[in-house]
């Protein structure tokens, strides 16, 4: 992925910096850097479009960066407009989940108003996924989740965490792509799962979708932030899975 003058590409930690010729000198980054916190978010659950957006929005704000140099953390702060840069303004944000962590429990309600929790799952690999019907990215990746859950119906436990919609739009969405996976009614961005995962944050914003991979003993395996056509879930989920 090009922003500029950088070449980034994703790593199961981060993402990797190259540089286009000529602007080792003018760059606050450097070479093989890997950029692991962007904007208070862990960047390996980052997809291109998420890291897209937050490089971007330093041309408004500062934007905090924390990057492995040399093995080393570095804090960078990102300032691409013009005159002084603004201070960075705290907010009470929480990253996704990170990969090897536990992965918070949730019990929530399905279209039928039957209760599923993710501790119910256990011994299955779950992908989770926060979406919303007035989403457009998470309708292009309604097909990826239903092939998901059609090709490993045994291995593979798919649920659609709805955030900050509605019953009946839900039920018209899955009547219109015939899902094969489990929607569940995760109610409003500022409450739980959403804060649990760091999908949403207590004033209601977030960013969405947000796709959690568990593993069979419940600890998360990946974590991707934002949707991009194509798409890397499919291919990352299967191999994940595949690989033990």
């Amino acid at each position: 992925m090009r922003i500029t003058s950088l070449l980034l590409s994703q790593e199961k930690t981060g993402w990797r910096v190259d540089l286009a010729g000529g602007s080792e000198g003018t760059s606050v980054f450097q070479k093989n850097d890997l950029l692991t916190q962007l904007d208070g978010k862990d960047a390996a659950g980052l997809g291109p479009l998420a890291v897209m957006a937050s490089l971007n929005s330093a041309f408004i704000k500062t934007v905090p960066i924390v990057a492995l140099r040399s093995g080393q953390p570095i804090k960078i702060d990102l300032w691409r407009g013009d005159g002084t840069a603004p201070e960075i303004k705290t907010e009470a944000t929480k990253s996704f989940v990170s990969p090897s962590a536990e992965a918070p429990d949730f019990t929530l309600a399905s279209l039928n108003d039957v209760p599923v929790s993710l501790a119910s799952q256990r011994g299955k690999w779950v992908l989770i996924s926060f979406w919303a019907t007035w989403c457009a990215p998470c309708q292009q990746e309604a097909q990826i989740l239903n092939r998901l859950a059609k090709a490993h119906p045994d291995q593979l436990t798919v649920l659609a965490l709805a955030v900050k919609d509605s019953r009946e739009a839900m039920r018209t969405f899955a009547a219109k792509v015939n899902s094969a996976y489990a929607i569940l009614d995760a109610g409003p961005l500022s409450g739980e799962p959403a804060l649990a995962y760091g999908v949403g944050t207590p004033t209601g914003g977030g960013h969405i979708p947000v796709s959690v991979l568990v593993r069979p003993d419940g600890k998360i395996a990946y974590v991707q932030g934002g949707y991009e056509d194509p798409s890397p879930l499919e291919k990352q989920v299967q191999d994940i899975m595949n690989s033990k």
